[in-house]
Parts: C-alpha cells; sequence; structure tokens
C-alpha cells in the first residue's frame, strides 16, 4: 500500500510586484529593534503608512545610498508643498504598504515632470526606483528628512546586525566606495 501526502503550496495566491509611494513635506518615523546581535535582527520602520523591516545592515545601507542619490535630482522641485487639510480619520489610519527588505536594493533616480491639470504650470518631482517601490519625492523637504530618517537606521543598523561592520560607511561620505 502506498501512502502519498497532499502537495504543499508555498507560492501564495497574489503578490504585489510593484507599487509607488508619494513622500511630501516633514517625514517622521518610529523605529523599533527586535533580537539585536542575533540572526534574527530586524529593524522595523513606520513612516508615511509604509511599514518597512529591515533585516540586514546592507539593506540599511542600500537603502540610504538610493536616497542619497536622488539629492541629485531635486533641483527643480519645490522646497516643501504645504501639507493637504487635516484628515478627521487620521487617528484611525493604518499602514498601507508593508516592504521587507532583506538585502541592498538596486537603484535608479531621475528627474520628471508634467503640466498640471489646467495645462498652465508645470509640476515637478523626483522619481527614486528602488526594486518594488518606486519613490515619488514631491518636495526637497520630504527627501531630507527622509535622509534624516534613514540616517539614524543606518546608525542603528551598524550596531544592530551582525553584518554591521562590513556596511558601516556612510554614502554621503567622500570615500564611500562607487557601487
Amino acid at each position: 500500500m502506498t501512502i502519498s501526502t497532499t502537495a504543499t503550496h508555498t507560492t501564495p495566491p497574489a503578490l504585489i510586484t510593484h507599487t509607488v509611494a508619494t513622500l511630501r513635506g516633514d517625514q517622521h518615523a518610529e523605529i523599533s529593534v527586535h533580537h539585536a546581535r542575533t540572526p534574527d535582527a530586524r529593524i522595523s520602520m513606520t513612516f508615511s503608512g509604509i511599514l518597512m523591516v529591515l533585516y540586514s545592515c546592507q539593506a540599511a545601507q542600500g537603502l540610504l545610498e538610493a536616497f542619497t542619490a536622488a539629492r541629485g535630482y531635486t533641483a527643480a522641485i519645490p522646497r516643501e508643498i504645504p501639507a493637504p487639510p487635516a484628515d478627521p480619520d487620521e487617528p484611525f489610519l493604518r499602514t498601507t504598504l508593508a516592504i521587507e527588505w532583506t538585502r541592498r536594493p538596486h537603484y535608479a533616480a531621475s528627474a520628471q515632470m508634467t503640466l498640471n491639470q489646467k495645462r498652465n504650470h508645470i509640476i515637478h518631482w523626483t522619481e527614486l526606483y528602488t526594486g518594488p517601490i518606486t519613490w515619488r519625492i514631491r518636495d526637497q523637504r520630504a527627501l531630507q528628512s527622509t535622509l534624516e530618517i534613514l540616517t539614524d537606521v543606518h546608525r542603528t543598523a551598524i550596531a544592530v546586525f551582525l553584518d554591521g561592520d562590513q556596511y558601516r560607511a556612510h554614502p554621503a561620505d567622500t570615500d564611500y566606495p562607487a557601487a
């Protein structure tokens, strides 16, 4: 008599392969560390409705490197776009996107522009492609505050992850090795 087992499906029923996240104005984050200096270490970060979990210092350094590279494409974007009116439901809003970063993302940045709906004004923004996410950076304040957050995360990652010593260089340093 032969006994067979039911096949186990490991592929999820759906995958999100790409999304666009828009950043404008001051960004604020909550950062948490779990299981520091162990093989199971991770850093959780929530900002702008996005939960990002990082599993290595390499991933933290790679994200910081990508956003640092985007600085070269912000000359035409506004310094700061005024915040929209406050949403009365804001205290009840939840994270709308969750990303798990296991390694350094490939990235590319570019300056973008288009006419507004009335076709009387050109709108500028920077797009940063990091694998599954296209970051639409609408103003310089969004980029600057995101860089501050990612610098804090990278500094934390150096202490938290076992690969911290290997990826301690800051991408804005003049002696940072070119990829």
